[in-house]
């Protein structure tokens, strides 16, 4: 079994919204399957962290499950992209988003 990794990130303020969130996430995505090969990215985010979970969805990463942080007791949810949804999604984890029609 290949392991799991987890990419994830934090912006100031003053860069939200920019896209780079995206920008970032996408190109973590790419190092971790071309260049480390692990199974599958997780991610975590808050619940109620909505603008971390659209960039999760727009990457092709899909819920996996809601769980609760251990070291602070919050609810959060774990997002998941496996190598093969990665490759199958082709250009749309290389920088190009998806379509809302292809989330």
């Amino acid at each position: 079994m290949s392991p799991t990794v987890e990419v994830g990130g934090r912006l100031g303020r003053p860069q939200w919204g920019r896209g780079l969130a995206t920008e970032a996430a996408s190109a973590a995505l790419r190092f971790g399957f071309e260049d480390r090969g692990p199974g599958r990215i997780i991610s975590i985010a808050q619940v109620g962290n909505d603008a971390s979970e659209r960039v999760m969805a727009k990457l092709g990463m899909r819920l996996d499950r809601e769980t609760v942080d251990p070291a602070c007791g919050r609810p959060v949810r774990v997002h998941e992209l496996t190598r093969d949804r990665f490759r199958a999604l082709g250009a749309a984890t290389r920088g190009v988003l998806l379509n809302d029609a292809e989330q």
